[in-house]
């Protein structure tokens, strides 16, 4: 599968991203699934993984390789051009052919958060700059496609209250997004997936759908999408 999930924080995009790995395992019979889940600040060296109930299978990382929460606060602390190379070179790195070739290919929000977020509390990205991540975000488009032509790009988003009062519930250490910031942020994601350059994309609004709703929404409107290798695995 090569998919990417984008949104604003609190949609519901870590919740999908599981039920997906889930059905994954149960319709694909894979071991491990792994999404790229590190391109919002501070949490730059994470992933989400999902395995089998019978699986041992691992990444090879190790909580020692892993940023500690005095890690996190150096990122906080880092100047803002110094961030915005950290960031460059993150992204980049998730470019590679290599990478973009595996069987299953899975991001949340990748560099179209740092379009949105950067600009917002990064200190850089701005219109006309040099770091302008609006611009940079379709230049990697094209390195994108160019290696994996069939990704998806899925928008996850939600009414501002619904966000409003999902923040309020269940507040993160460290998030980075402001309550006031919400509606914003939820047209800000809109923008840059009307500006994306992938063709196959997806609209998933969560505001009143339970996340089994949200799931089954989603493999419906995925499965045209689905490639050769993923109906092999199917079969």
């Amino acid at each position: 599968m090569r998919l990417i999930l984008i949104g604003c924080e609190y949609t519901g995009k870590s919740m999908l991203a599981g039920n997906i790995s889930r059905w994954m395992i149960e319709q694909m019979a894979v071991s491990l699934v792994r999404w790229h889940d590190h391109f919002v600040v501070p949490r730059l060296d994470r992933h989400t993984i999902i395995t089998a109930d019978d699986s041992d299978a691992t990444i090879g990382k190790t909580e020692y390789d892993l940023n500690t929460d005095e890690d996190e606060e150096q990122i906080m602390s880092l100047r803002p051009n110094v961030l915005e190379q950290l960031q460059r070179h993150n992204i980049w790195r998730h470019l590679h052919p290599r990478l973009l070739s595996a069987d299953d290919v899975l991001f949340i929000d990748f560099y179209y958060a740092e379009a949105v977020y950067a600009p917002l509390y990064y200190g850089y990205g701005e219109p006309g700059s040099f770091a302008d991540r609006s611009e940079r975000a379709r230049e990697w488009d094209e390195e994108l496609l160019a290696c994996a032509p069939d990704m998806v790009l899925v928008l996850v988003t939600a009414d501002p209250s619904a966000v409003a009062k999902r923040m309020a519930a269940g507040p993160r250490a460290r998030g980075i997004l402001k309550e006031q910031d919400i509606p914003l942020v939820l047209e800000r994601f809109h923008e840059v997936f009307d500006a994306s350059l992938i063709e196959r994309t997806l609209t998933l609004d969560t505001t009143d759908s339970t996340p089994e709703q949200t799931l089954t929404q989603f493999v419906d409107r995925f499965r045209p999408h689905l490639g050769e290798r993923d109906l092999q695995r199917i079969r």
